[in-house]
């Protein structure tokens, strides 16, 4: 069976719709990559105080 150019036409259309939801769901995973991060950061320091002010130390090795 011959391909029309309808049909070409359609199979662009989904792969272009397919595209741009890859692209979203990608960029939602870098931000959600870089919040993840940015909470570690916080977390880090929040532990860090906690101990400071328990005055608890760790060794190198423990902070790894």
């Amino acid at each position: 069976m011959a391909t029309t150019f309808a049909d070409l036409e359609a199979r662009v259309r989904g792969l272009e719709s397919r595209a741009q939801r890859a692209e979203e769901d990608i960029t939602a995973i870098i931000g959600t990559a870089v919040e993840t991060r940015d909470d570690v950061r916080w977390l880090k320091r929040a532990v860090t105080a906690l101990l400071d002010h328990q005055s608890i130390t760790l060794d190198a090795e423990e902070t790894d």
